[in-house]
């Protein structure tokens, strides 16, 4: 990509967490970039947020009162805002989409956009939050139930627990400001993960090769941003590792330790130099695991001079979607076919493979014979159509 060239990155925050997020990413600085949309059923909740793109989804029927918890409420909702959403998302070069699974709106809508996501050909990548466990068993499976219906129709999905921010909060915390810190902390990581379509050539983290590596399985990531300048000392680089590694949604450093997919992407201005540029990544490479898959990409942007911002996506799959090398187990004809074709080769006769004959037989109705037989074009259906027909079996021998 070419300096200063501005791509458009839509960010649309859903549901009552998405649209706290947006507004606490409309706050950000260099989030001046992005163009910020909120979308719920709840108005009171839109009228709070500050961006000037809202959508208050199924007016007409929901009349601004919210799905109280109900994700088919909030998949009908959604169903019925598709034009508007083609719209707000028209000639994006990257989407972004981010609120709370759990609850009616965003886990019943999420899956709506996706669909729209995929007939506009848009690549996208979709944030969520996970509950904290204080929120109940429902909430939990309800979350996780958006999760399996997201996964196949998202191409990046990106799932972020709550509970990761225990390690950043004071046990007499007040619990507002658990949720208010989850808003803030999601918000730079949506900024982080927005420098994936500005990474130039010198080291291209592009989106497919962020899809590559998640590879629609089912998995949970952690979070982590630093950003250090030059007012922090000439060691930039290794105080941005540490404020990265320290993020609440990072949790600690066993999370890289523990990944089997990691992404890093670094963005410094012009004054960053290959030296410095090497160290910054070696030494975050070096809290990963020797096995996982690590996808890199390096930024330069005018805006970040004298800055260095280091963001690190930790994925770790579902140990179902972990793949398990196992031997190949035998067709029951197969072996059949190996042996036929070894026997013949010692006799001395054509080793052509040989195929058995299918283990077909009559079959009886047994205590349904008496029952009303399902009738087609004269034909008894529940007899099976070889035996029908009365076919046998040519092996092609003689």
């Amino acid at each position: 990509m070419e300096q200063g060239k501005t791509e458009k990155v839509t960010v649309i925050g859903i549901g009552r967490a998405g649209v706290n997020i947006i507004n606490a990413l409309s706050k950000l600085k260099p989030a001046a970039r992005l163009e910020l949309a909120a979308i719920d059923t709840d108005k009171e909740t839109l009228d709070s947020c500050d961006v000037s793109q809202k959508i208050l989804a199924d007016s007409g029927w929901r009349k601004g009162s919210g799905c109280g918890g109900s994700v088919i409420k909030g998949q009908r909702s959604l169903a019925r805002e598709r034009s508007s959403i083609r719209s707000l998302i028209e000639n994006s070069k990257l989407l972004i989409v981010t609120g709370g699974f759990g609850g009616g709106t965003a886990t019943g809508g999420v899956p709506i956009i996706a669909s729209v996501v995929a007939e506009k050909k848009i690549p996208a990548i979709f944030m969520m939050t996970l509950p904290f466990s204080f929120e109940g068993h429902s909430r939990l499976r309800t979350a996780d139930d958006g999760v399996r219906e997201l996964l196949p129709a998202a191409e990046v999905l990106l799932c972020l627990p709550n509970d990761l921010l225990f390690s950043a909060l004071e046990a007499d915390a007040p619990a507002r400001d658990a949720f208010a810190k989850a808003d803030i902390e999601m918000a730079r990581a949506v900024l982080g993960m927005s420098e994936i379509i500005r990474s130039d050539k010198m080291l291209p983290a592009d989106f497919a090769s962020f899809r590559e590596a998640l590879n629609n399985k089912k998995a949970t990531c952690c979070f982590g941003i630093g950003i250090a300048n030059a007012d922090d000392g000439l060691n930039r680089g290794h105080i941005a590792l540490e404020k990265m590694l320290k993020s609440p949604f990072m949790g600690s450093a066993d999370q890289l330790k523990e990944a089997h997919a990691v992404m890093l992407i670094l963005t410094g201005g012009s004054d960053m130099k290959l030296g410095e540029l090497k160290k910054i990544l070696e030494a975050t490479e070096g809290f990963a695991a020797p096995g996982a898959k690590m996808t890199v990409g390096v930024n330069t942007d005018p805006s970040y001079e004298d800055t260095v911002q280091l963001t690190a996506v930790a994925i770790k799959f579902d140990k179902a979607d972990i793949p398990i090398v196992e031997p190949i187990k035998n067709h029951q004809f197969i072996p059949n076919m190996v042996n036929h074709a070894r026997d013949r080769s010692e006799t001395g006769k054509s080793n052509d493979l040989f195929q058995d004959e299918l283990p077909l037989q009559s079959i009886s109705k047994g205590i349904f014979v008496n029952s009303t037989s399902f009738i087609y074009n004269g034909e008894d259906l529940d007899i099976p159509t070889f035996q029908r027909k009365m076919i046998t079996i040519d092996k092609g021998e003689g």
